[in-house]
């Protein structure tokens, strides 16, 4: 059986299909506007937008864009178009999210030459985008706006241009790296097996990992670290390693019914992945528990994340091999599988985000209760204002993980979770990290008196704190969850 379509694609067919399983896949999914890491990224770009904004903790933010143009190239569209920011990010995420499908589409179609095959292997990644990748705190895609599922769009673009012997997969790894530098040397790993020759294949370059990335000794960046137990594989609960080496051997027994009918092509990447993605848990595990000094910081690069484009790709292969020879065409099959995981994935967003709407669409007045509270802090103080929150606020009961910068457009002492993991990147904020989550640690005893100390000795003007709220302090803003709080 031949691994190339069988017929010519009809571009404006498959964009129709395309657009449709996107928009599909965002009501799945969801959509939620600066949460988790967004609360990082959506600041910077509003701080190039305007300069005056965050003058106290802009470097919590900002020192990504060392690593990435995503952000002053958002900014700079968005200044261009004059769309709101809002809108301009909701619209990037469908695109995002299209450019990944359409990858997938490109690809599935070098390996499997029957619809079924290639429509069930896009839909179902569509369908689980909020998959998470074992043991790396990541999903497939996530339901917020991220440079890294650009990121994934552009690496899926270099294997088919891999697969196609054409140079251009330079073009796409470049602007993977653009975007998530990280992201594209895991991916580039990959492309890297996927087109090493198959006479030179067992005498493959180790180029993986050569170049030292080193900070100087800093015990709070090490005791940041310890609490990440995501980064060091031996900290992984069983069933994290089960999701990391079942994809290895199901992509094995994906390799063995290709070889038997003839599928070269899928045979070829299958095999090549399965290699590729051996290895790098082998270096990363190395790189995270074997090289760390004071000085080495392999494991703040995560090199586990390895793992994310297998995912992509071992889902995208499971669809495929569902539809050729389960699904066929029969929709009553395709019903039955597809409803069940798309009630279930639906299901785990709303108790993952159990405050807040399913999609938060372009200026839509917010349900959350805290969002309301950082919108009115955005609306009713000056830019020069210093915040302060609980460390651990975005954890707590009905804050579904939104970043305060990200709404109320202020400065804060930094927190203990989203900021720990800037920290963890960047540990020269270590200790400036590390004095403001202390002087803060026992946030649900803190008097008037605890306040004021913040403000003599940060310039803290203002609170969000839970009510009922502390005694002695004025209030303006109040609902059922939070109050706005002024320091006298």
């Amino acid at each position: 059986m031949s691994s190339a379509t069988s017929s010519p694609p009809n571009p404006i067919r498959d964009v129709l299909i395309l657009s449709s399983i996107t928009g599909a896949a965002v009501l799945i999914n969801g959509y939620h506007y600066g949460i988790e890491d967004m609360g990082i990224y959506l600041p910077a770009i509003k701080k190039i937008i305007d300069p005056a904004l965050f003058p106290y903790d802009a470097n919590f933010s900002l020192l990504f864009t060392r690593w990435t143009s995503f952000h002053p190239a958002v900014a700079a569209a968005v200044r261009i178009s004059h769309i709101s920011l809002e809108s301009f990010l909701f619209y990037l995420h469908i695109v995002s999210i299209l450019l990944v499908l359409l990858g997938c589409l490109q690809l599935i179609r070098k390996c499997f030459s029957q619809p079924a095959a290639q429509w069930c292997g896009v839909a179902l990644v569509a369908t689980l985008l909020t998959f998470p990748v074992a043991g790396t705190a990541l999903f497939v895609v996530d339901q917020h706006l991220h440079p890294r599922t650009f990121a994934t769009a552009f690496l899926l673009f270099g294997a088919v241009a891999v697969l196609e012997k054409r140079s251009i997969a330079l073009l796409w790894i470049f602007l993977t790296a653009l975007c998530h530098p990280t992201m594209a040397v895991y991916g580039a790993f990959h492309l890297f097996f996927l087109a090493w020759p198959e006479k030179f294949l067992a005498q493959p370059a180790l180029a993986f990992g050569s170049i030292p990335f080193a900070a100087p000794p800093n015990p709070i960046w090490r005791e940041v670290m310890a609490g990440r137990g995501y980064h060091y594989p031996f900290l992984w609960a069983w069933y994290e390693w089960l999701g990391a080496l079942a994809p290895i051997a199901l992509l094995e027994y994906f390799a063995r019914i290709a070889r038997r009918d003839g599928m070269s092509t899928f045979e070829r990447v299958c095999r090549r992945l399965i290699i590729s993605t051996s290895l790098g848990v082998l270096i990363a595990i190395v790189a995270s528990e074997f090289l760390q000094t004071q000085t080495q910081t392999w494991a703040r690069l995560e090199p586990m994340r390895v793992l994310h484009f297998t995912y992509v790709i071992f889902i995208l292969f499971s669809g495929a091999m569902l539809g050729k020879y389960a699904l066929h065409g029969r929709p009553m099959r395709w019903f039955a599988l597809f409803v069940p995981l798309a009630l279930i994935m639906f299901f785990a967003q709303r108790q993952e985000f159990p405050s807040s709407y399913h999609i938060e669409w372009p200026h839509r007045a917010p349900r959350n209760e805290w969002v309301k509270a950082f919108e009115w802090a955005r609306d009713n103080t000056p830019k020069s204002a210093l915040f302060a929150l609980d460390p651990n606020y975005a954890k707590l009961p009905g804050e579904d993980y939104y970043g305060f910068r990200a709404f109320a457009e202020r400065s804060m002492l930094a927190d203990g979770d989203k900021d720990a993991s800037v920290v963890a990147l960047f540990p020269e904020l270590a200790w400036q990290w590390n004095l403001e989550v202390t002087d803060r640690g026992n946030w649900k005893q803190f008097t008037l008196a605890d306040f004021e100390r913040l403000k003599k000795k940060y310039g803290v003007t203002w609170v969000i704190v839970v009510r009922p709220g502390v005694s002695g302090l004025s209030c303006p803003y109040a609902n059922s969850e939070v109050m706005v709080c002024r320091i006298p």
